[in-house]
């Protein structure tokens, strides 16, 4: 793959994740009771690192997590590390998660899915933060868990795509 190509996909993620962004911005049902969103960024880093972490590199995922966490207003950095963690997990299960059939990448994103929200949760309570209401925080990782198939799905459509068996990433690597 050439490196014209892998920079396009770095500027696609770049602009989906900043019109994620700019949508989560916007005053819709953000009043009290309301029922929250999904956290599409994440959907979207945890599709692209399955597929191809050679397309979202830690620089980049860093980059635009801070940047959501400056303009959403929450504690600068710990959703970005918690999230940070989440993809690298996953990025070093590319190798393993090429096998598995949709549903079980599905089964296992929501896992990390559920894990960060509980990580951000405890981190918060230890450190004697504001804590949003823990109802409300399921319901987020319950819509942001919903929202990964069809992010996966788009991902596909627009060519984020598993490599194959014995085909090499943009940096001559596995994975």
């Amino acid at each position: 793959m050439k490196t014209r190509s892998v920079w396009t996909y770095r500027l696609i993620f770049a602009a989906l994740a900043a019109a994620i962004l700019f949508f989560a911005l916007l005053p819709f049902g953000s009043g009290p009771g309301a029922i929250p969103g999904p956290e599409l960024t994440v959907c979207l880093i945890a599709a692209w690192a399955l597929r191809r972490p050679d397309y979202v590199p830690v620089w980049l995922l860093v980059l635009m997590l801070l940047l959501d966490d400056f303009l959403l207003m929450r504690p600068l950095g710990l959703w970005t590390l918690i999230v940070l963690l989440m993809s690298e997990y996953l990025r070093r299960r590319v190798d393993h998660a090429e096998a598995l059939p949709f549903w079980s990448e599905v089964a296992l994103v929501s896992g990390c899915i559920a894990a960060a929200f509980v990580a951000n949760h405890l981190a918060l309570v230890l450190l004697l933060a504001e804590t949003p209401p823990l109802l409300g925080q399921a319901l987020h990782a319950l819509a942001t868990i919903v929202f990964y198939p069809p992010t996966a799905i788009f991902s596909q459509l627009i060519g984020v795509r598993r490599l194959a068996p014995g085909e090499l990433d943009s940096l001559g690597t596995r994975a």
